[in-house]
């Protein structure tokens, strides 16, 4: 390398704000690499959609296979796939499809998939 040439480099940080015992803020400034910046970044767009509930209407019909189920609420309609993953909750303790009954209030955590909603918890009992 001679003398005219020079490097330039980009120094990535956080900076953050924590409270002292006086409660007065201190600003302190954490190097980062670009490593870590891309891993918090591809982390960001890895985390699963978020989940959406209803509530207030009740089951319309069950599918006898027990792969899904109708729910109404006033004057629409949803069909909820059951996954493996589907959780049933009856009050504080875990149920199985048996308890999912047709007229019965229930609340339901659910994902979107494309067109389907897949049912993630199913409260019966809220």
């Amino acid at each position: 390398m001679s003398d005219k040439e020079s490097v330039t480099r980009a120094v990535l940080s956080v900076k953050m704000t924590t409270p002292t015992k006086n409660d007065h803020l201190v600003a302190t400034e954490i190097p980062m690499n670009k490593t870590v910046l891309a891993i918090i970044v591809c982390g960001m767009f890895a985390l699963p959609a978020s989940a959406d509930t209803i509530s207030g209407g009740k089951v319309t019909s069950v599918d006898a296979g027990g792969t899904s189920f109708n729910y109404s609420k006033k004057k629409k309609k949803w069909t909820f796939k059951i996954t493996d993953k589907t959780v049933i909750r009856v009050g504080d303790k875990t149920g199985n499809l048996s308890d999912l009954k047709t007229g019965q209030p229930v609340k339901v955590e659910f994902q979107r998939h494309g067109d389907a909603f897949a049912a993630l918890i199913i409260g019966i009992g809220f």
